[in-house]
């Protein structure tokens, strides 16, 4: 039980909850549009895509400006954040489609289910990506 306290103390902060919320919110942006696009008859990848794009525009504001709290909106480090920022997403996103062509286009799971399994995945992997690579602050 210490453990899990200890565990909790370590990595529950003020950082992770707004994560969480701010992450949930561009899990509904992603997962609501991406469900709208397969209503629309678009492909897994095409409809993956769109509301990837669509999240991570929303993501990367909200994750600068409130998550990771990085100040500075001068044009130089705010390019170089979103192309780190797009970078990891990118990779997260190649993941994720990959997985879901298997599990929904080839072994016929529903794509809704699987949507939602992924995303576990990606979230967990882009916070790790965006705390480590992309708004690191530097220490003196």
């Amino acid at each position: 039980m210490k453990k899990l306290i200890l565990f909790f103390k370590r990595h529950i902060n003020r950082e992770t909850i707004y994560y969480l919320i701010f992450g949930g919110l561009t899990t509904v942006i992603g997962f609501s549009s991406f469900i709208v696009f397969v209503y629309l008859n678009m492909s897994i990848a095409a409809a993956n895509t769109i509301s990837t794009v669509l999240a991570v525009l929303f993501a990367f504001v909200t994750n600068k400006a409130f998550v990771f709290r990085s100040k500075s909106w001068e044009a130089k480090l705010v390019i170089k954040e979103f192309l780190s920022f797009c970078t990891s997403r990118l990779f997260t996103f190649l993941v994720e489609t990959a997985l879901l062509i298997v599990l929904v286009d080839i072994l016929h799971f529903n794509s809704t289910i699987m949507k939602g399994l992924t995303m576990v995945i990606v979230v967990a992997g882009n916070y790790v990506l965006s705390k480590r690579l992309v708004f690191r602050t530097k220490k003196i």
